[in-house]
């Protein structure tokens, strides 16, 4: 199970520059013993970040399993939880409205076998998203490390299915083409230092059979959960898939 928490917050000063104090928020607000656990091993089963709709500020958790679910999200729904601080900020942000979303992973599976796959996809880039690869930052949309990222990102997040395997990832390549972008570089500050990454939209074109355009689509779904490329739990990579299931 994936899960959405969406909370409003009475502040217009918050962005996604303040996603690493929001990090902080979490972990204060989480049991201890949890907190340690994510602190210590290499995938982080959630992901989080800024973004404004309709001049509202809106936060957005994001938990990859149960687990998380239960102890992330549970615990920022208590009532109790309606405002808090962050660094160098003594002012309390208030939280105007929650809203909570579920979704089972076996959905994600009926719609791959159940709904016929697209040839295009648009994939809106929310908030700064990079790539690393050979030690240094990739600041435009490379097909293999997107697919490569979103692969590995559901497999970590699963018991019972591993979705990273190197055929299929060269199929994904070989049948995908991105045909348009409208995208800006941009950089992502984290603790003094700041992350070369990029913003926008794009567009790509699937030339395979229906099978590897489903397969694609599983993972971009996947994707508006889990985000995609580096630091996601610190409010990078956040990705909305445009594309209307039919």
């Amino acid at each position: 199970m994936v899960g959405r928490l969406e909370l409003t917050l009475d502040s217009k000063e918050i962005d996604y520059k303040n996603s690493s104090n929001l990090q902080g928020v979490i972990m204060e607000n989480i049991d201890n013993e949890y907190a340690d656990i994510l602190h210590t091993q290499g995938y982080n089963p959630y992901s989080q970040y800024v973004y404004t709709k309709d001049n509202k500020v809106i936060w957005c958790i994001n938990t990859l399993d149960e687990k998380a679910y239960d102890k992330i999200i549970q615990r920022l729904l208590d009532d109790k939880f309606n405002e808090f601080t962050i660094k160098n900020r003594e002012t309390p942000i208030k939280i105007t409205e929650k809203r909570i979303q579920k979704k089972s992973k076996n959905l994600f599976l009926e719609e791959f076998y159940n709904v016929k796959g697209d040839k295009y996809y648009n994939i809106q880039f929310i908030t700064p998203t990079s790539f690393k690869s050979n030690g240094r930052y990739m600041i435009f949309p490379d097909l293999r490390l997107m697919y490569k990222s979103l692969m590995k990102k559901y497999s970590a997040s699963s018991t019972d299915m591993d979705m990273y395997d190197e055929d299929t990832l060269e199929q994904l390549i070989e049948s995908s083409e991105i045909t348009r972008y409208r995208l800006q570089s941009t950089v992502f500050p984290l603790e003094g230092v700041v992350i070369p990454s990029y913003k926008g939209s794009l567009s790509i074109r699937l030339h395979g059979n229906d099978t590897i355009s489903r397969y694609a689509r599983l993972l971009f779904s996947f994707g508006e959960y889990s985000g995609i490329g580096i630091k996601s739990s610190i409010g990078m990579g956040a990705l909305k898939l445009l594309n209307d299931l039919k």
